[in-house]
């Protein structure tokens, strides 16, 4: 390969790590069309215009920002910084987008939810595009419902790496995510053999493209849901599925009587608290132990929020250390992500696929 067609790209990596990846300019140009066809499932057509909540251009160099704002000029892309949004430029950024009308909106699923929450409780006159397109992040069922309450509209769910970029999307037949299996052969391993269909287990990608630095069985760090290969969704396009994103590897809690605990789980066992709690975040250093960040929410109590913590040690464990930590704010990432958990301890990968495909059916269905 000539370097000349050799593009840079920085990532966190799999671990959390800094990670630095190459990619094609084929393994690119498809990219590119995939994500075209995923884009038009949701109604948006080539040409109509569309706004993204982004870290626009962080981490690129100098050529890649030019081509950047050239591609956005040209597919009529309004770039709203979400590692800018605040209660500060909030409604600067609404009058741009709504002033723009796009057809579709993409971004990080926290920067939309957050956006989507100021329109809603804010009763702000904001806007309605005809679809809304989620990536980045895990998008719990709660989180979804706010957007599409928040911005009046369908949301397609896009499950991809810095890696990959795209590699499924949802359709508008269902919430299982297609894979772009013209680039990626996807896997979903339970201790190196296939999960079976329902079953919770690691996701493992092979990059069919990139010829300049091959993936192969790259382990992603994700957990995910199999699918049966042989059912067809009921939009009628053959290609293959997976279900449910249950969680990342690094964002899995891990308690005191040993559970592991995804940071998506946190969010849908403090839902109907959000009187008490506006933001929160948990932080593991060491397992057994974990800081409870909070954002105190308008209706705030002591008595409530016992409630909570008493709720986080039935599923971490009696004997969980849980120091409570009351801040301001729980600022977005660089990137405009707000994580509900992170954690800095080693994971067994296969073991956690083993673990978490028991408890997390039991637990996010309750």
């Amino acid at each position: 390969h000539r370097k000349r067609d050799m593009h840079k790209i920085a990532t966190s990596g799999s671990t959390g790590e800094p990670f630095v990846t190459y990619a094609d300019r084929y393994q690119l140009e498809v990219r590119f069309a995939t994500t075209l066809r995923a884009m038009e499932w949701t109604g948006w057509r080539f040409g109509d215009k569309q706004a993204r909540l982004w870290h626009q251009t962080i981490g690129m160099s100098k050529t890649q920002v030019m081509r950047e704002r050239i591609d956005a000029f040209f597919m009529r892309r309004l770039f709203v910084p979400a590692f800018e949004i605040s209660p500060q430029t909030l409604t600067e950024f609404v009058d741009e987008i709504r002033g723009w009308d796009p057809v579709l909106v993409d971004g990080y699923a926290e920067s939309l939810n957050f956006l989507a929450s100021y329109l809603k409780e804010g009763e702000v006159a904001g806007f309605s595009p005809s679809a809304v397109m989620s990536s980045a992040q895990v998008l719990p069922d709660q989180v979804r419902i706010a957007i599409e309450n928040g911005l009046d509209t369908r949301v397609f769910d896009k499950y991809g790496s810095r890696e990959f970029s795209g590699i499924a999307y949802q359709c508008e037949a269902s919430h299982d995510h297609h894979v772009m299996d013209e680039s990626y052969l996807v896997e979903i391993l339970v201790e190196g053999r296939p999960a079976q269909p329902g079953e919770v287990g690691e996701v493992v990608i092979t990059d069919l493209n990139n010829y300049c630095m091959p993936f192969i069985r790259y382990r992603v760090g994700d957990l995910a849901v199999a699918m049966d290969p042989n059912e067809v969704c009921s939009c009628g396009r053959g290609l293959p599925r997976i279900g449910d994103i249950e969680g990342r590897v690094q964002a899995i809690i891990v308690g005191a009587n040993g559970t592991y605990v995804p940071g998506t789980f946190f969010a849908h066992l403090i839902k109907d608290y959000h009187h008490v709690v506006r933001h929160f975040q948990i932080l593991q250093e060491k397992a057994g132990a974990v800081r409870f960040l909070v954002v105190r929410g308008p209706r705030y109590s002591e008595g409530a929020f016992e409630e909570i913590v008493d709720l986080i040690r039935e599923y971490l464990g009696r004997n969980t250390d849980i120091q409570v930590e009351y801040v301001e704010e729980i600022p977005l990432g660089r990137t405009g992500k707000r994580h509900h958990s992170i954690s800095k301890i080693g994971m067994d990968f296969q073991q956690l696929s083993q673990d978490l495909g028991v408890r997390t059916k039991d637990q996010i269905d309750m």
